[in-house]
């Protein structure tokens, strides 16, 4: 059984939170899941290193082992059937109103990279180097 929207979003939400990544909607959209999440430490553009937390966080969550990752920690390992995923950045509102807060940036990973990583037909920075093609 795979993850549903609302349980892969509670679970990004438990872990992303102690990267300063805060969740704030998960939700299936046209055969895509829906990301959005905050960050209070933003310039510019979304850094590099919170789309590679997220991708980390996704390929544990499908089960695709990468080289070096323990996954251990994390209950949900291998329960979530990948999906197109797009994923919007944040910047988190000093008044807190959602509505205040400034779009920084958008990503997005296809279904087909996660299966074609998992079937080796793509290494770790080929995936990592198309995810990252996407980012606006």
């Amino acid at each position: 059984m795979s993850l549903t929207a609302e349980e892969l979003g509670e679970v990004l939400e438990t872990h992303l939170m102690g990267e300063g990544l805060y969740v704030t909607n998960c939700e299936r959209h046209e055969g895509a899941i829906h990301v959005g999440y905050e960050t209070p430490s933003i310039g510019d553009g979304v850094p590099r290193t919170q789309v590679g937390t997220m991708l980390r966080l996704l390929l544990d969550l499908a089960g695709i082992e990468t080289e070096g990752r323990d996954v251990s920690g994390i209950p949900e390992a291998g329960e979530w059937e990948p999906d197109d995923v797009h994923v919007w950045v944040f910047m988190q509102a000093e008044s807190g109103d959602a509505a205040d807060r400034e779009q920084k940036g958008h990503y997005e990973v296809r279904a087909g990279w996660f299966t074609a990583l998992e079937r080796d037909y793509l290494s770790e920075t080929d995936f990592s180097t198309l995810v990252l093609s996407t980012l606006d």
